[in-house]
């Protein structure tokens, strides 16, 4: 039989029972998200640098879709001012032209040389970023992902090499964006150039709201231990 004391004190036992478990269950789940965060399966992003190259080439397709191509003509690339980026844009702009079976040199000794009556193709990076805009979490305890966001703004202007008579002008922007695992960011910037590797804010909260919420539920289950024997 069981006495008035047991009884009175079985609710009680019954509820700590309950929150005992809701509390290793919160437990649980901070480390299951820790986990998931390692085991996940992760595409691998593209670097920097092949990010920014992928905008760079769709943006050279869209606007060179009516550039002259004439097989005959000796196309000279120019940088029209110093930029950081500019042999990334000259790389794929070369790589460009030539799928499209141009005859491309990268100075005026090459259009000397071969054909004297060349083409001059004056490229400008009016602007040329990477950055980090937003940074977002996936739940209250998942991972963190940060948007990865290119932006250029460039202009290309081709001249006849003797007369200077503009050919063709045109301006184009581009801008392509993605979501990168904030911790793959170190590995996916090139250090050697700045504009490949931009800082990204930190979300001031994060480092406080879990360590605290762990701490308060370790010491729930501490406070139950004690108040119960």
């Amino acid at each position: 039989m069981i006495s008035r004391r047991a009884e009175s004190e079985f609710p009680g036992r019954h509820k700590i029972f309950i929150v005992l478990l809701t509390l290793l269950s919160l437990l649980g789940t901070v480390s299951f998200s820790r986990a998931e965060d390692h085991t996940v399966s992760q595409e691998i992003p593209p670097n920097n640098e092949e990010f920014l190259r992928g905008a760079l080439r769709s943006l050279i397709e869209e606007t060179f879709s009516d550039f002259p191509k004439s097989t005959s003509d000796f196309i000279i690339l120019k940088a029209e001012e110093d930029r950081p980026g500019n042999w990334l844009l000259e790389d794929e702009l070369l790589t460009y032209l030539l799928s499209i079976n141009l005859q491309v040199g990268l100075s005026m000794a090459d259009s000397n040389r071969y054909l004297p009556e060349s083409k001059l193709l004056f490229y400008r990076i009016i602007d040329l970023k990477l950055d980090y805009p937003k940074t977002q979490r996936k739940g209250v305890w998942g991972r963190r992902s940060v948007t990865r966001r290119a932006w250029m703004v460039l202009s290309f202007r081709e001249e006849d090499k003797t007369t200077g008579r503009v050919l063709w002008s045109r301006r184009g922007q581009q801008e392509r964006t993605d979501m990168v695992q904030r911790s793959l960011i170190p590995s996916l910037s090139n250090q050697s150039y700045p504009f490949m590797s931009p800082s990204f804010s930190r979300d001031p909260l994060s480092r406080y709201v879990e360590p605290a919420l762990v701490t308060t539920i370790v010491g729930g289950l501490v406070y139950l231990f004690f108040a119960n024997r």
